[in-house]
């Protein structure tokens, strides 16, 4: 079982690929973008977990951009992309469950396949930090991986949190699938300050769902 970082810099070479053409994504990165497209108030955004940045290929609107994410490898292949003028990216290397947001200040957080690696309580302090750091009327956009239902969420915790034990390690430094099923999702988000969660569209094991501040 691969740290965190090491697992994405090992894959950032062939991320897009991965995603695009083996994982057939393009539609999911479709919906994200017109999802965005529908905000009138979109000129500063927070990705996190931006990886080699295919969310930001989709910003087709002027923007300053912050795009996060832990692996220097994935941000490399990130910064070599042309994107959509008066797209201005800001990168930062690090994980955001360490970082602070600056409050108050984005239109749009955006993230995707990127949050279905932490524990319950890291998931509330995140998704709080990112209530605070949107301004009033600002949108979080979040696809990624869902549980099926709540016994294969605790099935696959249970087995994460041995595997921390055993290994001795911090909860979420290495890369474990732990998903929530879609009630304890839309719980800790509104448990964070989102009062009302959408879901946007939705796949096999896949949801992409917007909560306005």
């Amino acid at each position: 079982m691969k740290k965190m970082k090491e697992y994405f810099d090992d894959e950032a070479v062939e991320h897009d690929n991965l995603f695009l053409k083996d994982m057939e994504m393009t539609e999911f990165y479709d919906e994200v973008e017109r999802t965005l497209e529908q905000y009138k108030n979109k000129s500063s955004v927070l990705v996190l977990g931006c990886g080699s940045g295919l969310e930001i290929e989709r910003l087709k609107f002027p923007c300053n951009v912050v795009g996060v994410d832990i692996s220097d490898k994935m941000l490399e292949v990130l910064k070599k992309k042309k994107l959509y003028d008066g797209v201005e990216l800001t990168t930062v290397c690090g994980s955001f469950l360490d970082l602070d947001f600056e409050e108050n200040h984005y239109d749009i957080v955006l993230s995707c396949y990127a949050l279905h690696h932490f524990n319950s309580e890291q998931k509330l302090n995140l998704y709080k930090k990112i209530y605070t750091s949107l301004r009033n009327g600002g949108v979080f956009v979040n696809g990624d991986t869902i549980a099926v239902s709540k016994d294969e969420e605790n099935e696959l915790m249970t087995k994460a949190v041995q595997l921390y034990k055993d290994e001795n390690m911090p909860f979420a430094s290495l890369h474990v699938d732990v998903p929530f099923c879609w009630e304890h999702e839309k719980k800790v988000l509104g448990n964070a300050g989102f009062l009302r969660v959408d879901l946007v569209k939705e796949w096999q094991n896949t949801k992409l769902y917007k909560c306005e501040k």
